[in-house]
């Protein structure tokens, strides 16, 4: 996919206890298993997504080793989720090979039919994910996780315990490079705890440097977006889209094109610390938050920063009567979108701020990226 694309206008934005599976590995040689209880080995189906739409999350507790607590703050509260997934079900991942078969998106997802990501040195984009996607299913699958291989279009409200879009990136000079994730605009508390063990993990395997240059369009990718489209990920789905690296620069390709199983090992390593910490009967943490659009409470505004800390980057200072769309919170923290802004994503401090009654903007147009 093309870090350089033009800006469309955002989704909504309005916007645990946590266990850690024993058999959890870190090494990129191979993949950690879930809690045996958790999982059994199956053979992936596309047609049983729907009929997993009203299913929840498995009872089954992992077993749990000590870890550190996570740096995430928890969302506002919620009311757990209204159903639970049979504790002998298999958890079920969907992997998204980025673009891949977009001639055959649905009439409302139209427009991105032509959609074929980045292309350098002689490969596309759809291929290279592809051949990743195809890796981390199997690595998946291996370890007793129902895993879907899924094309661009994505089988109406599909309902999984994890979904993780492939891409690669792409710019018009050769000198970016790295990977990143971004997870939707209103995240959930596992949809970001989902994109900390892969961040995490992705970078011990594939040993690239990270880009936190999150783009509007990764953060309202069209699978995402379940307010407007059909075929989408249900609301209660954790979701990721990770930029493997730049298709462009000649380092990126080294590892994305010519090591497909190191980056596999990285993503599938990710998912399944996700699957082993994550509390299942933590039924809250799946549900987007809804947050109010904020302003800055001093008179003489506030700064809006790079990463949720005193001492990051200043990305800009904005007035009293600037408003701020809220997508997640973390550490006292937000993070938001600044209105008029068409790139502008920061974090302000939540004590500095205050709610609006302001509607939120206008759903934004889909986007593939």
């Amino acid at each position: 996919m093309r870090s350089n694309m033009p800006y469309r206008w955002m989704v909504s934005l309005l916007a645990v206890p946590i266990t850690m599976g024993a058999a959890l590995l870190h090494g990129p040689g191979s993949v950690a298993a879930p809690p045996a209880n958790a999982v059994a080995i199956v053979a992936a189906n596309r047609n049983d997504q729907v009929e997993l739409a009203a299913a929840k999350r498995s009872t089954a507790t992992p077993t749990a080793t000590a870890v550190p607590p996570p740096t995430t703050t928890p969302t506002p509260s919620v009311a757990p989720t209204p159903t639970a997934r049979p504790a002998d079900m298999l958890k079920r991942v969907g992997i998204q090979a980025g673009h891949w078969q977009a001639k055959d998106l649905p009439d409302e997802l139209a427009r991105l039919r032509s959609s074929s990501g980045a292309f350098a040195a002689g490969y596309a984009e759809a291929q290279v994910n592809l051949e990743i996607a195809k890796r981390v299913v199997k690595l998946l699958q291996d370890r007793g996780v129902a895993a879907d291989l899924l094309p661009a279009t994505i089988p109406p409200g599909y309902d999984a315990d994890a979904f993780v879009s492939i891409h690669a990136d792409g710019a018009s000079s050769g000198s970016s490079r790295g990977f990143k994730l971004a997870t939707p605009w209103r995240t959930s508390r596992a949809s970001q705890h989902l994109a900390d063990t892969l961040t995490a993990e992705y970078a011990k395997s594939a040993k690239l440097p990270q880009d936190g240059a999150i783009t509007i369009n990764m953060r309202g990718y069209y699978a995402f977006n379940y307010r407007r489209h059909t075929h989408a990920i249900a609301k209660t789905t954790p979701a990721v889209i990770i930029e493997t690296g730049f298709l462009t620069s000649a380092a990126d390709r080294t590892m994305i094109v010519d090591r497909p199983d190191t980056v596999a090992n990285g993503i599938a390593n990710g998912i399944i610390r996700y699957l082993n910490e994550h509390d299942p009967n933590d039924g809250g943490s799946l549900l987007p938050p809804e947050f109010k659009t904020q302003r800055p409470l001093d008179p003489a505004g506030l700064d809006v920063r790079a990463a949720p800390s005193d001492t990051a980057k200043l990305l800009k200072r904005i007035d009293a009567d600037g408003r701020l769309f809220v997508f997640q919170e973390r550490d006292g923290w937000y993070q938001v979108f600044v209105r008029g802004e068409s790139r502008m994503v920061g974090w302000v401090r939540m004590d500095q701020v205050t709610t609006t009654d302001d509607p939120p903007p206008a759903p934004p147009p889909e986007t593939d990226s």
